[in-house]
């Protein structure tokens, strides 16, 4: 199981340095376009995955990718606007914690994983702990919405059932789930990045303007960024172990955190610190289970 919880630790802190890049890029460009623009740079990335780890193509392979690269699109849009619009202290641990949440309780009811009660506690707590740890400064007081908070709850159950459809492609698919995902999530941004919206509009921080060769490169390697932890989550949860993985990807504002800190000079606030600590104890438990 040790390996199943590096690759999930790793793939969560990727995770994390994608949203923080893509959530910057999302507060002076449409969602839908930055998204766009990720999903174009990430599938280069997935292709050269192709090679390293292989990959065995079929129709169930074709056929859940689909699904999985049309909720993966869908999640990672409605994420970028929500973050966008509403309170992040809010908003973020509620999509991360109903991401995690979806797939762990399909593993553990319909996979029928077994984690023993050492390794269920330790799962829940990884999923508190993740819900502490994305609670951090807010950059401006944002009164949350009904949209912004209908976005972020739809947001989670996408990101969730992306990773349940991921789960459903076979182990021996190696690499192309996530070539197919990111073909998908392309095409489908691409069309919706010409779109208006009242989400397109509203996801634009009017206060936050900066060079557009700066966004543009920051969304290029949220989606590169992206695609190298889909291929390390891939490979965990084709290990047999969908509610490890879930519960571990929650973790990925240990990714958001480090950048905020080497980017914008913040400072982890006590509780986030605490729960980091936390986390890591949990996923030892995880990983000897």
């Amino acid at each position: 199981m040790w390996h199943v919880v590096l690759l999930g630790l790793t793939a969560a802190i990727v995770y994390g340095i994608s949203d923080y890049l893509g959530g910057w890029a999302a507060r002076s460009r449409p969602s839908s376009q930055v998204s766009a623009v990720a999903f174009a740079a990430g599938l280069p990335v997935a292709a050269v995955a192709v090679p390293v780890i292989g990959a065995g193509w079929s129709v169930r392979v074709l056929g859940f990718g689909v699904l999985a690269g049309v909720a993966a699109a869908v999640s990672i849009w409605l994420l970028y606007a929500c973050l966008a619009i509403g309170p992040v202290s809010v908003l973020a641990p509620l999509a991360g914690v109903l991401a995690s949440v979806v797939p762990v309780v399909f593993g553990l009811v319909a996979g029928h994983e077994h984690l023993g009660l050492p390794g269920t506690v330790a799962l829940g707590v990884v999923i508190a702990s993740a819900a502490a740890l994305s609670v951090g400064p807010e950059r401006a007081a944002v009164r949350l919405t009904p949209l912004a908070l209908g976005l972020g709850v739809a947001a989670g159950m996408a990101t969730g059932a992306y990773l349940v459809a991921l789960a459903a492609t076979p182990a021996t698919s190696g690499a192309a789930p996530v070539v197919v995902i990111f073909a998908t999530g392309t095409v489908l941004l691409g069309g919706a990045a010409g779109t208006t919206s009242p989400v397109r509009s509203l996801a634009l921080d009017p206060g936050h303007r900066t060079d557009g060769r700066a966004v543009w490169a920051a969304a290029v390697t949220s989606g590169a960024s992206q695609a190298v932890a889909d291929v390390l989550a891939v490979v965990g949860i084709h290990a047999g172990h969908l509610a490890v993985m879930a519960a571990l990807v929650a973790l990925y504002p240990f990714g958001t955190m480090a950048l905020a800190v080497i980017l914008a000079g913040e400072r982890p606030r006590r509780h986030q610190l605490a729960a980091a600590a936390v986390a890591l104890a949990a996923s030892t438990v995880l990983a000897v289970t």
